[in-house]
């Protein structure tokens, strides 16, 4: 895992997402990322999980929360302000 590949326990979600192609046009999503931008492929698996739920015609909900492991000493923190705020879009 890293260098922006699916972690590993999601990688049969994203195998399915990608072979089944299902119609997901009434599911809404939110999505959170955490990385390193030491690295180029930063946040590369969220963004690749974000394309193919949008592929499948699933709406995102909000913006995407991409969390940096340089600035947040426990990523929970981001996560759960960007929490408070994403319910309100529901």
């Amino acid at each position: 895992m890293g260098a922006g590949d699916i972690p590993d326990n999601l990688v049969p979600f994203y195998d399915a997402l990608q072979e089944k192609q299902a119609d997901l046009s009434a599911v809404r999503f939110g999505a959170i990322g955490i990385g390193s931008r030491e690295y180029d492929t930063f946040c590369g698996a969220i963004d690749k999980l974000e394309a193919a739920l949008k592929a499948c015609g699933a709406k995102q909900i909000g913006e995407t929360l991409k969390i940096n492991v340089l600035e947040h000493e426990i990523p929970e923190d981001p996560a759960e302000i960007w929490l408070g705020s994403w319910k309100n879009l529901l």
